[in-house]
């Protein structure tokens, strides 16, 4: 892959990461950004020889989202 694309990733990523903190620091004084999405993986196998089992969860408020377009929108930017 191209380097932009890494960077790019890594922008909205940031975003998304910020964006959700925020979220949850300012849901005391904003009631609506208390309001979460919830995704909830959990892929397992045993293989015999290997046995694995992971959980992931993401959740997702609405300054989430306004993060990642945020850093979408400075990755373009800075390029």
């Amino acid at each position: 892959m191209r380097k932009p694309f890494w960077r790019a990733a890594g922008f909205v990523a940031a975003g998304a990461v910020l964006g959700t903190l925020a979220g949850q620091l300012l849901a005391h004084q904003v009631p609506l950004l208390a309001r979460t999405t919830q995704v909830n993986w959990h892929p397992a196998a045993d293989l015999g020889v290997l046995r694995y089992t992971l959980d992931l969860t993401l959740r997702v408020n609405g300054l989430t989202l306004v993060g990642v377009v945020a850093g979408y929108l400075v990755a373009r930017r800075s390029r």
